[in-house]
Parts: C-alpha cells; sequence; structure tokens
C-alpha cells in the first residue's frame, strides 16, 4: 500500500491565495457581481487586524465565494477555474511538478485545502492528482446553491481519516499558516514552507522541519526514500 502525502494549495504549490486571485479576475471579466473582491477584502482586514480568527475569517470568505458562484453551473466554473490556474501557471512553484513525478509511485497526494472542490478538480488536472478533501460548496439540479456544505476553515483535522486508512508511519504534510497545524500534527513528517508568523512559532515549539521553496523538494526526497 502506498502511503500518505498532503499538501495544502495557497502558499505550498501556488506563490498566493487562489480564491483572492481567482474572485479579482472573475469580477475584472464580469464572471461575478462587482463588490465581490471588496467582501473579501473586509474579512482579510478583520482577520489580519485580530478582530477575527482564521476561522471566523475563512468561513466567512467561504460564503461570500459561494454566493458568488450561485445559480452558475458546476462545469462551467470547472473549466473557468482550469483555465484560470493554466493562464497562472507562473504562479506556482517548481518544486511541486518535480516532485508529484518523483514520489507518486509510493506516495498517494492529497491537495488538503480551504478552497472548493473545482479548484482542486482543475488543479489535478494539470498535475495528475486525483485525491482532494476541500471545502464543498453546495450543488443541486445542476447548480450551485450558494451554501457552503463543509468547510476546511480551521477543519483540516479532517485528515485524520486518511492518516486512520493509510497508517501514519511514512506520512507527509506540508502546510504553511495555522490552519495547517492539525494536518501537521497528525503526520509522521510535518514540513512547514515559509510559513506565517503563527504556524512559525508553532513549528518551533514542535521541532517540524522549515523550509522555504528551494529547499523543500530536496528535504521531502530525502524523507521519502
Amino acid at each position: 500500500m502506498k502511503k500518505l502525502a498532503l499538501f495544502d494549495i495557497d502558499g505550498v504549490i501556488y506563490n498566493g491565495h487562489t480564491i483572492f486571485d481567482q474572485i479579482q479576475d472573475w469580477e475584472k471579466r464580469g464572471v461575478v457581481a462587482k463588490g465581490t473582491w471588496d467582501k473579501i477584502l473586509i474579512e482579510l482586514s478583520e482577520y489580519k487586524s485580530g478582530k477575527k480568527n482564521y476561522k471566523q475569517a475563512a468561513d466567512r470568505m467561504l460564503e461570500i465565494y459561494a454566493q458568488a458562484v450561485k445559480g452558475k453551473s458546476p462545469n462551467i466554473i470547472l473549466e473557468d477555474t482550469y483555465k484560470f490556474l493554466n493562464h497562472n501557471k507562473d504562479k506556482f512553484f517548481p518544486y511541486f511538478e518535480n516532485l508529484v513525478s518523483q514520489i507518486k509511485d509510493t506516495y498517494d497526494i492529497y491537495f488538503v485545502t480551504t478552497n472548493f472542490q473545482f479548484m482542486c478538480e482543475a488543479l489535478g488536472r494539470i498535475y495528475g492528482v486525483k485525491n482532494y478533501l476541500s471545502s464543498i460548496a453546495g450543488i443541486a439540479n445542476g447548480k450551485f446553491t450558494g451554501r457552503v456544505e463543509l468547510s476546511l476553515g480551521g477543519n483540516k483535522g479532517i485528515a485524520a481519516d486518511l492518516i486512520s486508512k493509510y497508517g501514519k508511519k511514512g506520512s507527509i504534510a506540508v502546510g504553511d499558516s495555522e490552519n495547517d497545524a492539525d494536518m501537521l500534527n497528525k503526520v509522521d513528517f510535518p514540513v512547514v514552507i515559509e510559513p506565517n508568523s503563527y504556524l512559525k512559532d508553532i513549528a518551533r515549539e514542535k521541532g517540524w522541519q522549515i523550509v522555504n521553496r528551494d529547499t523543500i523538494a530536496d528535504i521531502i526526497r530525502a524523507y521519502a526514500r
């Protein structure tokens, strides 16, 4: 049986936040209503100022995101997301594509993200990664409902079920923010890439491996041998 490798998307394989960049792109092209990005900015400001914690801000951002695609076809949004990612391929860290090819024979790779399922499905096409844990935007009668069925904001501990299935031995997780801490705490080899200040403090306290985009591939390859 293969071992388990869990990768966050934003800040781990993508240099930035896919939700932020996609909403701005959608608003410019008229895919979503004007003012959607302003609503996201309010939540971001309240998180940075300490008025809201990560989960509170992330949950509200997902609600805004879900409302933005309400009534739209999941297939159309998936195709648009795929085009968006391909258009922004320069924002993906080069290490990831090479690493996938090097560990895929011995590891099942999962994206674990607060973003919605269509982001993971589109990204999976690009990198050949079919597995993911994500927030879920509700769908009914072939359209997005505008509801959030599942939020992974502050809830990446859900990865525990996968770790039980695969076994902890040899398992890897990579994250960059405090939202990844529960996931990282459950695996055999937690890797923290260019972390924010909150996760950096946790990683130092727990002795987790701290890397950057230039060193991560060599460190994971060495461990995965």
